[in-house]
């Protein structure tokens, strides 16, 4: 028969076991968080691929591989020229910033624009952009993120490790998610459909909140980039980008990137341009934000978007990258417990 202290000490080296398994699996807990999110979002995509290639067994090693291969391409590759052009625009934007000639051009531009508005309200201007240094910000800024830019380009191999270890913890997740799930619900202490209840509601999170954001973010991002093309907002790629990563912020989104545009096309374009990006941004890029946010990002997930915005700036503090998406997880676990404890505690006071 197990004594006290024989139990003990069993919890103690469980408790150090897992410690030590912890720190080995750390180095790769970002690729492994992005393979489960990824083996969530692309489920139906392996279901219809096993479908044609393995008769409908999601098991199959096969549908497997030719599922990974679909995702790779459908993920890589539009990353990846995303990452070059990206690249590219911003090492031309900073040397046309770091041209005294272009910078000039800039100031002179500003300077006549002003001088338009001024005659269109009938005042006279009393400032100029002559001694307007803001280009030196702004080139620091580059310098900044060009150097950034340049360690993450020079870290090849890691990259290229990290995109392994998520290719193949993507395969096994999508090959034995369903006997992963039935051994962690078979293992775990909890009451099976406790269990059930919070897989499924950090599924839906996974669903509604992590990828509907993502999904709605790009498309915003890529109708303000397709938006700058067309109204002659120069590197559109780079400002499309930043635009995507500001309309993760609720209430203003891409305005932040989208007002300093109509206001570049007022000054140094014509008036026609700046109407343009101003009609596209309201109808194109709003319109997408109304419509696909309230049909992704709040269709299971009751979160408000307060909690979740706070809930990502949370995670990216604590865990870094890859806290954009363990702090809505985390976020919806503790709503999942709540849940739990509303609906075992509430029950009982019905009943008396």
């Amino acid at each position: 028969m197990e004594t006290r202290s024989q139990y003990y000490m069993f919890v103690g080296l469980l408790i150090g076991a897992f410690c030590l398994a912890a720190l080995v699996f750390l180095p790769y807990m970002t690729a492994i968080v992005i393979a489960i999110v990824l083996s969530v979002i692309f489920r139906p995509v392996h279901r219809l691929v096993a479908r044609f290639v393995a008769k409908g067994d999601q098991g199959s090693t096969w549908a497997t591989i030719v599922s990974i291969i679909v995702i790779a391409i459908i993920v890589i590759t539009p990353l990846t020229f995303l990452a070059i052009r990206l690249y590219t625009e911003t090492g031309t934007l900073y040397l046309s910033l770091t041209d005294e000639g272009e910078r000039a051009h800039i100031i002179s531009s500003l300077n006549k624009g002003l001088s338009g508005i001024a005659h269109t309200f009938d005042v006279t201007p009393t400032f100029n952009f002559d001694s307007f240094n803001v280009t030196e910000y702004i080139q620091s800024f580059f310098d900044w993120l060009l150097s950034n830019m340049d360690t993450v380009f020079s870290s090849a191999a890691k990259i290229g490790l990290n995109i392994f270890v998520i290719l193949l913890a993507l395969f096994y997740l999508l090959r034995d998610g369903n006997a992963l799930r039935k051994q962690l619900i078979l293992f775990s202490p909890l009451k099976d459909d406790h269990e059930s209840q919070i897989l499924d509601k950090l599924k839906q999170a996974i669903h509604s909140v992590v990828s509907g954001s993502i999904v709605v973010s790009i498309m915003q991002g890529i109708l303000s980039g397709i938006g700058f093309s067309i109204f002659g907002v120069p590197n559109p790629v780079l400002w499309g980008t930043i635009a995507m990563i500001a309309a993760f912020i609720p209430g203003i989104g891409t305005s932040l990137v989208m007002i300093p545009a109509i206001l570049y096309l007022f000054v140094m374009s014509t008036h026609l341009h700046a109407l343009g990006m101003l009609i596209w941004a309201i109808l194109a890029v709003g319109l997408v934000d109304n419509l696909l946010s309230s049909f992704l990002i709040n269709r299971k997930v009751r979160i408000h978007p307060f909690l979740i915005l706070l809930s990502v700036l949370g995670g990216l503090s604590f865990f870094g990258p890859v806290g954009f998406i363990l702090g809505p997880l985390i976020l919806a676990f503790l709503f999942a417990l709540i849940e739990i404890y509303k609906t075992n505690h509430s029950a009982p006071s019905h009943n008396s």
